[in-house]
């Protein structure tokens, strides 16, 4: 009777695991290279929705001297 991973000593299945597991390192050295910094999340949504509504945009606000 056959054994459950007996699948694997065919040449093309060692082949495919081998280009699954290079895939694997690649796309986590990847993902630690360019995605590792944390993304700040602003919620502008008043000021979307205003300017999605067409509302004038607010004045700059001036610094009395």
């Amino acid at each position: 009777m056959p054994g459950p991973f007996d699948f694997l000593k065919h040449p093309l299945a060692k082949e495919i695991g081998l280009i699954l597991l290079i895939k694997l390192v690649l796309l986590m050295g990847i993902r630690s290279v360019w995605f590792d910094a944390p993304v700040d999340v602003r919620d502008d949504g008043v000021q979307a929705g205003l300017h999605v509504l067409g509302a004038p945009p607010e004045p700059p606000e001036k610094n009395p001297k």
